[in-house]
């Protein structure tokens, strides 16, 4: 349901720089198209993110080159 609302207001928008409504009301509105349709999967991943531990340095390191360490 909230993807079918942030669709609706990205549509919105766009019908609004069709119209010729001023620069800000349309970005606006994509603005809170966007936050409503990627709203809930961007929160969900950074809150599963944040709960697990941080993995150890060696770990991370291991994908760069010996001088960068």
């Amino acid at each position: 349901m909230t993807q079918l609302a942030g669709f609706l207001l990205w549509l919105a928008s766009g019908v609004g720089l069709w119209l010729g409504w001023p620069d800000k009301v349309a970005s606006l509105l994509l603005a809170a198209g966007l936050l409503v349709f990627h709203g809930p999967t961007v929160i969900t991943a950074w809150r599963e993110r944040e709960s697990k531990p941080p993995k150890p340095a060696e770990e991370v390191l291991k994908w760069y080159p010996k001088w960068w360490a």
